[in-house]
């Protein structure tokens, strides 16, 4: 017994230091457990429809329960006690997890939804000090610096990344596992950098995600325990990635270049700067919902929903692992960003045509 104590307290460092971790993943498996009888209960569930094809009523809890597990294991780590930025993060977290929860229960119009995510946004880069400030060398030797535009820059930064990841969420465990090669490409940046804090951070959230996806996937398509996360989830997903790209490819905090949050975010921000473009082309509104998502695309080419997913999730770790590459190997910003616009053009075009494709063949199928 001596001995077992004596490990212990000779590891307690090490053993406190991952105790976050736990509690983020179990917090969030126990939150799921239990919310999942009253979301059934109270109707805060999903229900099958014309855009939405899955089977049976699913419970919405997958947002609150990820909040309420990393918020613990936030409490329960020295992070907070050392960026107070992150309180500001906690109550915009907060804020849109509580409004994505009544937009999942009885629905709420998108332009009351983007103008609490504005003012979600503001707070955040106001008062919590996560601004865009520096875009670094994107065009010339000199860096870009916003300056006056520098609040206005960010909150639509901020937005535009909670709603590219809501726009992701069409199928069982895409925005989280897009989330998740995000939150890892962060961490590995932070790994190599030595700030532990933002390290830390990331694996908070990759805990929660993990806990997460064991239910909406990993568990089967027709289990019992099934869930999704809703729009409650995405924000906060959406908000997190916001705050990590920001925070960390800025000032003191700096561990990767900002052109580099373009290549480890690259397949929420290509799909939705796609499927905007599409809408507003056709002369409707860029956030009017449609089925011409990246998912709906290989589900309309005959791929399965885990399909569809192993494809895409695959493509952004590819897009990550290429920017990782770039950056260890200091490759210039200006290069860096031109290849992602050649990138993002070539993704618009290929999906283009593909989609001509498939009414082609629908077409002439009919």
């Amino acid at each position: 017994m001596e001995i077992y104590s004596k490990l212990i307290m000779d590891n307690l460092d090490q053993i406190m230091s991952i105790t976050p971790y736990f509690i983020a993943f179990f917090a969030t498996i126990i939150s799921i457990l239990v919310y999942r009888p009253l979301a059934d209960r109270f109707g805060l569930v999903d229900i099958p429809s014309e855009r939405k094809q899955h089977q049976g009523r699913i419970p919405l809890i997958g947002g609150l329960s990820m909040f309420i597990g990393i918020s613990l294991g936030l409490f329960n780590s020295n992070i907070i006690s050392t960026e107070t930025s992150l309180i500001f993060f906690f109550i915009g977290s907060l804020v849109l997890v509580l409004v994505g929860l009544i937009d999942d229960y009885r629905g709420i119009t998108s332009s009351k939804r983007i103008i609490v995510q504005i003012l979600v946004a503001f707070m955040v880069v106001k008062y919590g000090g996560v601004l865009l400030f520096d875009l670094g060398s994107l065009i010339t030797i000199e860096r870009l610096h916003l300056g006056i535009f520098s609040i206005v820059f960010s909150v639509f930064a901020i937005v535009g990344v909670i709603n590219s990841l809501n726009f992701s969420d069409g199928i069982d465990g895409l925005s989280a596992s897009l989330s998740l090669v995000t939150f890892f490409s962060v961490a590995f940046f932070a790994y190599m950098a030595k700030q532990n804090y933002a390290f830390a951070l990331m694996f908070l959230f990759i805990a929660s995600i993990v806990a997460f996806l064991i239910f909406n996937i990993g568990l089967g398509k027709d289990s019992k325990f099934k869930i999704f996360m809703g729009d409650a989830g995405s924000t906060f997903l959406g908000l997190g990635v916001a705050w990590s790209l920001v925070s960390f490819s800025q000032g003191d905090n700096i561990i990767f270049s900002p052109v580099i949050a373009l290549w480890i975010f690259a397949v929420p921000l290509m799909d939705t700067l796609f499927v905007m473009i599409n809408r507003v082309t056709h002369g409707r509104s860029p956030f009017s919902p449609d089925r011409k998502h990246l998912h709906h695309f290989f589900i309309n080419s005959g791929r399965t929903d885990r399909g569809a997913l192993v494809i895409i999730v695959t493509f952004s770790i590819l897009m990550a692992f290429i920017g990782i590459i770039m950056e260890l190997n200091e490759v210039s910003e200006r290069v860096m960003f031109s290849l992602f616009l050649i990138t993002s053009l070539i993704y618009y075009f290929v999906l283009r045509y593909g989609w001509k494709l498939i009414y082609s063949k629908n077409i002439h199928t009919d």
